[in-house]
């Protein structure tokens, strides 16, 4: 049934890749995969470590292997009012309970029931080792599982998300959403019996190789297959709201660039043009962020630093589904702010205290369900105080390929390999002589000064006289005699200028070079704009 039914299948997927993934609740949803399995087999190398010791693994594998059912996980919840079972309630810390649900014959029986519970997490312990060691035994394990006095209604979801997240690639989550899904596009009707788990098992790994060709085009998030037909299978049922009973007429599903919000081809060539500086240089940039990852702009002001950053940022990321953000530090900016801190949230009137992600680590959180480059822009980047910021990520910057825990917290944490971070220095704010040698160390350092050519390119297809506003400059630059206080010629890339240079001038140079020459009277009055406008124009 699947290959008359491809075509609906990839339209579904690829409308579900346009509109889901990259929604703030998609986020969310694709960071869940990794942390619920990171629990579960945690967990469960906790309890296989107590069965070593003889400790009883009942209670733990029934509320540490399943966490998600913080309350009460009620078993054979198939068996409905006035049939002959009786429950029997477990109590343990904190007012949770487990309820299991037995033939009404067993209640006296009490020696028996109690090894029957003790036994529990012995089963369920031996069903997941059968099926992990031998999954070609998978449908055995799950007929002999379904045998025992207790496991007639046992959910399927509470077996096979362990299986899932001890081997994702090889057993799928199977719910109300998946078999849904499973069961139309494959024409079946598998149920929630464990019994039934195999077939709807293989039944969805032939629905995930029917898309495989979808799942490895741009834009598509980097998860692992199942996982991201598991989402799929959330977002059409529970999402759009998909019509299995009665079928929906399909709609051709266009995937153009457009539609996938990637960003649009950026050439190099495009970038030399925009900047004015050579493609040779360029190269030369990209390779030096590209050895390091990480890379700063720095120079005087006026040099086009930030504008280049961005543009060098959208060549990285073109054609892909990468992207690029930009933050700005300043004196006040903390650790707290950049990689994570506590906060202080109110909830229902009560004050609490959590550990809140900071800028950088949402930005590697996004960029781990990306294929294509993720560029972070750190506009003047040394007015905070950098050693205090980036902390311990220092060390991963120069050891991309290291994860270590961050401070407050245990959690391993590492640099995405597709993460790119450009940095921007106003060297008349602060000399990089005053940088951190552990930080510049770590960084690719990209002199911009002013390149007067730039200048001069751009004004030929105006009127303006730039051949007398270049030597003003060059005046002014020797006068200034530092290099990191230059002045730079961003100011003067307009077309209108010839308008606008009176203002300019007087608004935004001369305030400048006061602050300069403050000390230094007869200097800053050879460069006022009564003296130097007519040497403008010759």
């Amino acid at each position: 049934m699947v290959g008359e039914n491809k075509a609906e299948l990839v339209s579904l997927f690829q409308e579900f890749i346009s509109s889901y993934p990259y929604t703030p609740v998609g986020l969310s949803h694709m960071a869940t995969y990794k942390e619920q399995r990171r629990l579960w087999c945690r967990n469960f190398a906790v309890i296989s470590a107590m069965v070593d010791s003889g400790e009883a693994i009942t209670e733990p594998i029934l509320f540490q292997l399943f966490p998600d059912r913080e309350l009460a996980i009620t078993l054979n919840s198939q068996y409905g009012e006035g049939d002959d079972s009786w429950i029997l309630t477990i109590p343990r810390k904190r007012d949770n309970y487990l309820e299991l649900r037995l033939p009404l014959k067993l209640k006296y029986h009490h020696k028996w029931i109690q090894r029957l519970v003790e036994q529990i997490g012995y089963d369920i312990l031996e069903f997941v080792g059968c099926c992990t060691k031998h999954p070609n035994q998978l449908s055995a394990a799950c007929n002999q599982f379904y045998t025992r006095e207790y496991s007639k209604g046992f959910p399927t979801e509470m077996l096979t998300n362990l299986l899932n997240g001890l081997q994702p690639d090889r057993f799928l989550l199977i719910n109300d959403n998946s078999r849904q899904v499973i069961n139309y596009f494959v024409n079946t009707s598998y149920g929630k019996r464990l019994t039934d788990y195999p077939a709807a098992n293989a039944a969805g790994l032939k629905l995930i190789k029917a898309l495989d060709n979808t799942m490895h085009q741009p834009g598509v998030p980097v998860l692992r297959d199942n996982d991201l037909f598991d989402m799929f299978c959330y977002w059409l049922v529970a999402v759009r709201g998909y019509n299995f009973s009665g079928k929906e007429e399909v709609i051709e599903f266009t995937s153009d660039a457009s539609r996938m919000k990637l960003p649009e081809e950026y050439t190099l060539s495009e970038c030399a043009k925009d900047t004015g500086f050579d493609i040779a240089e360029l190269e030369a940039w990209i390779r030096a962020i590209e050895r390091k990852g990480q890379g700063i702009f720095y120079g005087p002001p006026g040099t086009g630093k930030t504008y280049s950053a961005q543009k060098i940022a959208n060549h990285l990321i073109s054609g892909t589904d990468g992207f690029t953000e930009l933050v700005q530090f300043h004196p006040a900016y903390s650790y707290e702010d950049f990689i994570q801190g506590i906060r202080p949230q109110s909830k229902n009137g009560e004050l609490r205290y959590p550990l809140v992600p900071g800028r950088f680590i949402e930005f590697c959180k996004k960029a781990e369900s990306r294929r294509g480059i993720c560029v972070l822009i750190i506009d003047e980047i040394n007015r905070a105080n950098l050693a205090s910021v980036f902390g311990e990520l220092l060390y991963l910057l120069e050891y991309r390929d290291q994860k270590i825990p961050l401070a407050g917290s245990n959690q391993l944490f590492s640099i995405p390999k597709n993460v790119r971070i450009i940095g921007t220095m106003n060297t008349a704010d602060r000399s990089i002589a005053l940088v951190d040698q552990a930080f510049r160390r770590r960084f690719a350092f990209i002199r911009l000064y002013p390149n007067y050519e730039i200048l001069r390119r751009y004004h030929e297809t105006t009127d303006f006289p730039v051949n007398g506003l270049i030597k003003i400059l060059e005046q002014i630059n020797n006068a200034i005699a530092d290099p990191n206080y230059s002045l730079g010629i961003s100011f003067f890339l307009l077309e209108n200028i010839a308008e606008e240079i009176e203002d300019i001038w007087q608004r935004e140079i001369e305030p400048y070079l006061e602050e300069y020459f403050f000390d230094q009277r007869d200097k800053l009055d050879q460069f006022r704009w009564d003296t130097i406008k007519l040497r403008i124009k010759n």
